[in-house]
C-alpha cells in the first residue's frame, strides 16, 4: 500500500468528479471508490479483501450518506476476508440478526421473508439482509447505506459486524448504547468449573450456586457482576454513563 495513498478516514466522497475513481487506504485493505454515472447523484465505493486483488463488496451511497461512507467503508474493509470469488455467500441470514449487537434482544423465531432475507429495528434505523449478500439499512430521517457483499467468504459473523457498524452510524442516540444482561451461572459441583473455589451456597448432592452473571453493551463494554440484580444495576449505569446522563462526579471507573 504506498504511503501517498489518501486515508479514507479523511476523505471528502462529495469532491469526486462523475466517472473518476480514487483508492484510499484504511487499517484494514484498500479500498475503491467511483462515481459511476456521468448525472447521477449517487456514489459506488468497491471494497477490495485483504489481498487488495478482489472485490469483496460494491456499495451505494446517496448525498445525504457522503458523511457516513468513510466510516462504514472502512468497518467493510476491517470485516472483509483476505480473499474474494465473486459468489453469493453462504452464511445463514436467521443468524446474523442473532448475532449482531445492535439488536434490542438476542431470542429465536425471527420471522423471515419469502424472498430468505430477515431484518430488524432498533430506535431510528431498521436493518435488512439477503440470502445473496444484498444489505440495506435505513434510518428513520430518510439516510440509507446499502450495498452487495461479494463472495462465498462472508460468513454471518462478518454481515453481522457490517450490519453492526451501519446501524451505529444510523440509530437514534438512545440506541448507541443497548444493553443486555445475562443468566446466573447457576448451580454446579464445585470442580465442574476450572477456578471453582467453592465459595458459594451449598445444597444436597455437593452442588454450589454460582449468581455471577454478565452484562454487556453494543458497544462493547462487558462486566460480570457477583448476581443478577448486580448485573442489571452496572449495565444501566454503563449505559446512563455512556450516554452523558451521571455528572462526571459519579461516572464509573469502567465506562
Amino acid at each position: 500500500m504506498s504511503d501517498l495513498m489518501p486515508l479514507l478516514a479523511a476523505a471528502d466522497l462529495s469532491g469526486l468528479a462523475d466517472r473518476a475513481g480514487t483508492w484510499f487506504a484504511t487499517g484494514r485493505g484498500r479500498v475503491f471508490v467511483r462515481r459511476y454515472a456521468r448525472h447521477s447523484d449517487f456514489i459506488r465505493a468497491a471494497v477490495r479483501s485483504g489481498t487488495g486483488q478482489d472485490r469483496a463488496a460494491l456499495l451505494t451511497f446517496h448525498p445525504d450518506a457522503y458523511p457516513l461512507a468513510p466510516t462504514w467503508l472502512a468497518a467493510i474493509a476491517q470485516a472483509a476476508s483476505e480473499s474474494a470469488d465473486h459468489r453469493h455467500p453462504s452464511a445463514s441470514t436467521g443468524s446474523v440478526r442473532l448475532l449482531a449487537r445492535m439488536t434490542p434482544d438476542h431470542r429465536n423465531g425471527i420471522p423471515r421473508l419469502r424472498d430468505g432475507s430477515v431484518g430488524w429495528s432498533i430506535p431510528g434505523a431498521a436493518a435488512r439482509v439477503w440470502p445473496t449478500g444484498r444489505l440495506e439499512l435505513r434510518s428513520t430521517t430518510g439516510r440509507v447505506l446499502a450495498g452487495q457483499l461479494e463472495g462465498s467468504q462472508w460468513d454471518q459473523f462478518q454481515v453481522a459486524a457490517v450490519a453492526d457498524a451501519g446501524l451505529r452510524l444510523l440509530c437514534a442516540p438512545e440506541a448507541q448504547h443497548m444493553t443486555r444482561t445475562g443468566e446466573p451461572s447457576g448451580w454446579s459441583r464445585p470442580y465442574d468449573r476450572p477456578g471453582n473455589t467453592s465459595n458459594g451456597r451449598e445444597r444436597k448432592g455437593g452442588q454450589v450456586y454460582d449468581g455471577s452473571t454478565t452484562s454487556s453493551c453494543s458497544c462493547g463494554w462487558t462486566t460480570t457482576s457477583p448476581s443478577q440484580l448486580g448485573a442489571r444495576a452496572m449495565a444501566e449505569r454503563h449505559r446512563l454513563d455512556a450516554t452523558s446522563q451521571l455528572p462526571a462526579a459519579d461516572r464509573p471507573p469502567h465506562a
